[in-house]
């Protein structure tokens, strides 16, 4: 199972596709560059990733409350809408809504990438609709859209207490990972980057298993 780092065609394994027919990815984040490399706006570091092997060009529409890009991956047909909210987290839905509104997305078309402090550094997680696990960002976009169904790709940053720290949740999401978490984590952005069409496109089942033996296999 060889692996090419930037090709965004070849994946960890075989599997067979699911055509969910995604238009739209979310990357939820705080703007500012204060925030950049927090826990918190780890999803956005996906976006920053693919730069790395994608030319990508963005667009801030202010009244959207979003910077928009249209990014069409080497040696695919389909386009996809890349979406980084330029409000503060705990008003995504605010940026989600307006979005959809706009382009006629129905909810079930969007992914939403967003930190999930319940899963370790170095993994990560799809799911679709499901709880928010206190996740502010996810809440408000639940509360705007009025429903849950959509597709989300949780990235581990783990949790205070699980990690040995002795410190409230929300000053841990706006401080940076430690070296080694730090490291972890940018595996699995990396993984997600290089292989987001792929996730994207997969059933949750198939693509956790993708992500498990992926990133497990994936240098």
């Amino acid at each position: 199972m060889q692996l090419v780092q930037g090709n965004l065609t070849q994946a960890p394994f075989k599997f067979s596709w699911y055509k969910l027919n995604t238009k739209c990815i979310i990357a939820l984040g705080n703007p500012g560059q204060e925030f950049r490399d927090t826990r918190h706006n780890v999803a956005q570091r996906v976006f920053s990733e693919l730069e790395r092997h994608s030319v990508l060009s963005w667009e801030t529409k202010q009244k959207l409350y979003a910077e928009i890009c249209f990014w069409i991956p080497n040696g695919s047909k389909k386009k996809f809408m890349l979406i980084k909210p330029t409000v503060y987290m705990n008003e995504s839905g605010k940026t989600v809504n307006n979005l959809c509104a706009y382009f006629g997305i129905e909810s079930d078309n969007i992914i939403v990438i967003h930190d999930e402090l319940d899963l370790a550094p170095g993994t990560a997680k799809i799911q679709f609709g499901g709880g928010a696990a206190g996740h502010n960002g996810v809440l408000d976009i639940y509360k705007s859209l009025r429903n849950k169904k959509f597709k989300r790709l949780r990235i581990g940053v783990g949790h205070p207490r699980a990690l040995g720290l002795h410190q409230s949740v929300s000053n841990f999401v706006l401080q940076r990972p430690s070296e080694v978490e730090g490291k972890a984590i940018e595996k699995i952005v990396k993984f997600c980057s290089n292989f987001l069409v792929e996730i994207c496109e997969m059933s949750s089942i198939e693509a956790n298993s993708y992500l498990q033996q992926g990133v497990r296999e994936w240098g």
